[in-house]
């Protein structure tokens, strides 16, 4: 059921992109030949370590479009004070997991993924606002509170393995 503002139509847009994604990756895999075994595996370790590598950065690339694409479509009156904060904690996220992939030091490293961190907690403060004060609906909400979810608790992990190797 559509929204005012769209919100059903950006969840089902987010939903595609995200499971085209899923095929397009799940398809460079099957596609590769099977004509040498050996190489295959390499390939397919590869792939395994690019995507466990990235997969934060990846995440939190479509989280930043969500948010855009969810601050472009509130037509609520006054809520350009709301849009802007969460336009900017939101994109901050993906930004300092970005930062972070050319840290100076370790201590450098973890300090740009618990920015993040941080940032991920108050775009979920404005997304909650937002939801309670109806400028976006229950599936909009959830859906990015879920990306987000995912993104907070992999920086979490990251941020608890980077200081154990620290020492």
């Amino acid at each position: 059921m559509p929204s005012a503002y769209g919100g059903t139509d950006i969840i089902s847009y987010l939903q595609r992109k995200y499971i085209m994604r899923r095929s397009r990756i799940s398809y460079r895999i099957s596609d590769i030949s099977l004509k040498n075994t050996t190489n295959y595996d390499i390939i397919l370790m590869k792939e395994d370590t690019f995507m466990s590598v990235n997969k934060l950065l990846d995440l939190s690339f479509e989280f930043a479009v969500a948010i855009v694409n969810l601050v472009d479509c509130v037509t609520a009156p006054k809520s350009s004070y709301m849009t802007d904060q969460l336009a900017r904690a939101g994109t901050s996220v993906g930004a300092n997991i970005h930062e972070a992939q050319y840290a100076q030091s370790k201590k450098d490293f973890v300090s740009k993924l618990e920015i993040a961190l941080k940032e991920s907690n108050e775009t979920s403060y404005w997304l909650k606002l937002m939801y309670e004060t109806k400028r976006i609906d229950i599936a909009t909400y959830q859906y990015t509170e879920k990306l987000c979810g995912n993104i907070r608790r992999l920086l979490i992990a990251s941020c608890k393995t980077a200081k154990a190797n620290e020492k």
